[in-house]
Order: C-alpha cells, then structure tokens, then sequence
C-alpha cells in the first residue's frame, strides 16, 4: 500500500536529500539486524502463538497447489507449511488433523512449526523485535504522487524514478518485477521510465498553508511529517490510518480532541510556516 507524505523541514546549510532522509529514518520498519538495537522494543506475541498452538488444524496437501490450512485464521502466519509438508510426507498422511497442544509443548511447537517468531530466552516470551515507530518500508521523493505537491500530478504512462529515495529494498525489485511479468503475460510493452523531478515534490509550507486555506486538495496528504527536534520522534509521524493521530501531537498543536484532519494540516503548516516540504511517496 502507498501513501502520500509530506515532510516539513526547516531551511539549513544541508542538502535537501540528507535532510528528508534524516527526517524520514526513525520510522523504518525493520527488526533485529536492520535497525539499531536501541531503535527496537520487544512486541510480545506469546499469547497469539499459545492461540496457534491449542488450535486444531486440520493440512491438506494439494501437490503444486500448495497446503490447504483450516483453523483458527489469525493463528496461519506463524506455521511455516515447508516443515508442516515434511511431517505430513514422514507420517504418510495427505491430509493430517492435529492440535498440537496435545503433542508436544509451547517450546517444542515454536522449533519444529513456526517461523516468523523469536523466542527471548531471557524472559520466555514469544516474539519479534520491532521498531515500534516503523511506518515505510521504502519511500521515493515523489515516486508514484510525483508533483501532487504542487497541483501538477505526472500524467501519462512509466515507472517513475527518484534520485532521492531509501534506496535499494527487496519489496520495491519484487514489485517492479511483477509488474513487469503482468505486462509481460498481457502482451504490454515495456515500462519506460520517467525522471522525478526535485522541483515537481517540494514547496514552501507557506505556500501549502495558503492552498489549504483555498481548499485546493493538494495542500492534504494522507501523513504529515513533522521536523526532526520540533517534538519527541513518536509524535512527528501525523496520520490519518489506521486512525487519525497521535492525540498528543495533535493536543501539542493547539488542536481539541479528534480534530478533523484538514484542521490538523492547517495547524501544523501555520506553526512551521517557514519551512519548507517535500511530497514524499511510501510504502507500507
């Protein structure tokens, strides 16, 4: 899923490419080994995978079709099929029904069938070590919304390329690559691809600020970013989804309770006036 960012920052000596991703950092998703260590907390899922464990499955084998899971569904992400596949093939069974609580324990079933979950020996839980303020798994300066920012979205066909993005990420080649296959399979040709211009993706708030006052649309993002130091890192990310928030950051504006979010655009581009954005696209 893709959303639309603006990044207020103030004017300085640095070049705008390091000053968005500065700004921009402390909210990479990522766990143990991508991040800094003191970015992460411990997200216990120990109750969740206690869930999956006293559930009854019942696997079915389909060949190529894969492995057909029926139980509890919020329970499926942490079984790893390969190895469940393995077990069914050493059993002889095609179809095998089991709650593997009455088989073996907690421990047991997290090493032999899960994937996708830590366990922290030190305390016994059950999880993963997360950036609690991740929120992109990749951004690019205009990206898919190139020139949104200033009322003039990029029309016509390609495959937009920023030189200011988070860089290289596996999710952002897997997606090219499928949209090249789809293309490829309906006989479409190739995408070509269009330069993101630096000046179509950053404006004045200023400016924002009286296109929010005419009511234009470009003046509303989804997510509002506020600059680095302005407050704690955990109350610059302004969004809308999966609710609007933070409450705090919105209180820290001079805002009441559940404002509207055009209040909230208007009221963080009238306190940081003289800055300047930039329109950034994400993914997450």
């Amino acid at each position: 899923m893709f959303s639309l960012a603006y990044v207020l920052l103030p004017f300085s000596g640095r070049p705008p490419a390091d000053a968005i991703r500065e700004s921009l950092a402390p909210f990479q998703r990522g766990t143990r080994g991508d991040l800094p260590d003191d970015w992460l907390t411990f997200d216990d899922e120990t109750g969740a995978l206690r869930t999956a464990h006293e559930t009854c499955f019942t696997f079915t084998d389909q060949g190529t079709h894969g492995l057909r899971i029926q139980g509890d569904a919020e329970s499926v992400w942490y079984l790893d099929s390969g190895r469940l596949r393995d077990e069914m093939r050493r059993r002889g069974q095609a179809c095998w029904t089991v709650r593997f609580a009455d088989e073996m324990d907690l421990n047991s079933f997290h090493k032999r069938f899960c994937h996708g979950i830590e366990h922290d020996a030190p305390t016994g839980r059950f999880g993963m070590w997360r950036n609690p303020l991740g929120r992109w798994d990749w951004w690019d300066l205009g990206g898919r919304f190139d020139g949104a920012i200033v009322d003039d979205p990029a029309r016509g066909q390609g495959r937009t390329v920023a030189h200011i993005s988070s860089g290289m990420n596996p999710g952002r080649a897997l997606l090219a690559n499928l949209e090249d296959a789809v293309g490829e399979a309906l006989g479409q040709a190739p995408f070509s691809s269009v330069d993101v211009l630096s000046n179509r993706n950053i404006e004045m708030v200023a400016t924002l600020l009286a296109d929010a006052c005419a009511g234009r649309d470009n003046a509303y993002p989804g997510t509002i970013v506020l600059p680095p130091g302005a407050v704690e890192d955990r109350l610059r990310w302004l969004d809308t989804w999966p609710e609007p928030g933070p409450a705090e950051a919105f209180a820290w504006l001079g805002l009441p309770p559940e404002p509207a979010w055009p209040a909230v655009v208007s009221a963080a581009y009238a306190r940081f006036e003289d800055h300047w954005a930039a329109g950034v696209a994400y993914h997450h």
